[in-house]
C-alpha cells in the first residue's frame, strides 16, 4: 500500500529519469508508462476496475490518491 501511495514503485517515467535506457511504453497499450496510467488509466487498468465494479457495487478510484484515501477506506 505505502510504495503504490507514496508514488514510489519503479514505472518506467522514474525509470528513464534515473538514466535507464528502454521503452518508456505500457506493456499493455501505447502510453508512456506512469503510476496513474499503471493502475488508474491503461485500458487493462479500467477492465480490471470495471470488474471489481460489477462484481462487488464498488466505484472505482479516479486517481492514485483516492485509491488509497477514500476507495480503500469504503472497501
Amino acid at each position: 500500500r505505502c510504495f503504490v501511495h507514496k508514488q514510489v514503485i519503479l514505472t518506467k517515467d522514474k525509470l528513464i529519469k534515473s538514466r535507464w535506457v528502454g521503452n518508456a511504453r505500457c506493456c499493455f497499450c501505447a502510453e508512456d508508462e506512469t503510476i496513474q496510467h499503471l493502475f488508474i488509466e491503461c485500458p487493462l487498468a479500467k477492465l480490471l476496475w470495471r470488474t471489481i465494479h460489477i462484481a462487488f457495487n464498488i466505484n472505482p478510484p479516479i486517481d492514485i490518491a483516492s485509491l488509497f484515501g477514500t476507495w480503500l477506506a469504503g472497501v
